[in-house]
């Protein structure tokens, strides 16, 4: 008899579900379960799937996967192929730090266009505010002002948790993303102390992080609320994105793209552009514009 769960988190090709009463199961998948499944990637943290297990097996075996509501993929990394990094998430927390590591537009950009792309809500969370005074972090944070996206600025010194940021965490299943050093497990460490979760530091010389989370893992948080903490992402390569599309799922452009001159604008170069006009008019941050751009000139 099929039983479903969800997993929470995948190591060398076993599978480790949460079943609805609350245990843990280990899996293999079936072989051949993607053959002729629209899911010819792995499975992901997030994903809830049917399994078969008899009380003489010692391992579960995963029969079929159900269809996904949102997910947050990228190219992997060194191959053509999509990396789903987690599935049937609500929100995606985009932590980037305000100092060390330095806080990297371009990252921040890819990972909202594909919280777009997988149909999840982001929220940009600005950690180690401590470092630096109000006017830089406002500086960082101009450019997503004008974005329908929570911004919340955070540091582990703050003596009362954010309680905007534990309200979008109750009752939802989220996702924490950012290069390796912003302090994402520090985050939920200073949410929940009782996750206890590995903590690294940054190198005085690359400023850079180590990578403390190795994989994806999912943490019930509190009843019905998880959140799954990943590995730092130092390289983010958009999935299902083209030149053609971009516009579709960067911030800001769909907004105003169909007012431009021509039916194929790619917003760079054409005369009668809308976005270059909201650009001039301040209705689009000027780095945001050139994030798009960047991306543009990155894809085939």
């Amino acid at each position: 008899m099929n039983r479903r769960g969800v997993v929470t988190r995948r190591t060398k090709g076993f599978y480790y579900l949460r079943t609805y009463q609350g245990e843990e199961v280990e899996c293999k998948v079936k072989g051949q379960l993607f053959k002729n499944s629209r899911f010819d990637n792995q499975i992901a943290v997030g994903d809830f799937v049917f399994y078969s297990k008899s009380d003489r097996d010692d391992v579960g075996l995963i029969t079929s996967i159900k269809e996904r509501k949102s997910f947050l993929s990228r190219n992997r990394v060194g191959a053509e192929a999509e990396q789903i990094i987690a599935a049937n998430i609500d929100y995606l927390l985009v932590v980037a730090s305000a100092k060390k590591p330095p806080f990297r537009v371009n990252l921040i950009n890819r990972m909202l266009t594909a919280a777009a792309v997988g149909n999840i809500n982001p929220v940009l969370i600005l950690s180690k505010t401590d470092l630096v005074d109000t006017d830089y972090i406002e500086q960082l944070l101009e450019p997503y002002r004008k974005l329908n996206i929570e911004i919340i600025p955070f540091s582990i010194k703050d003596e009362t948790a954010n309680p905007r940021l534990l309200e979008i965490l109750s009752g939802n299943v989220s996702v924490l993303a950012g290069q390796s050093g912003v302090g994402k497990s520090s985050l939920l460490n200073r949410l929940y102390p009782a996750l206890s979760l590995k903590v690294g530091a940054v190198s005085a010389k690359t400023f850079k992080g180590s990578h403390t989370t190795t994989f994806a893992m999912m943490h019930q948080i509190a009843e019905n609320s998880f959140v799954i903490d990943t590995p730092g992402i130092r390289e983010f390569g958009l999935w299902h994105v083209s030149k053609k599309n971009l516009a579709c799922f960067y911030p800001l452009i769909s907004d105003f793209e169909h007012h431009c001159k021509h039916r194929d604008c790619r917003h760079i170069h054409e005369p009668r552009c809308s976005i270059k006009n909201a650009v001039k008019n301040g209705e689009i941050h000027e780095t945001l514009y050139q994030g798009y751009i960047s991306i543009y000139n990155s894809l085939e």
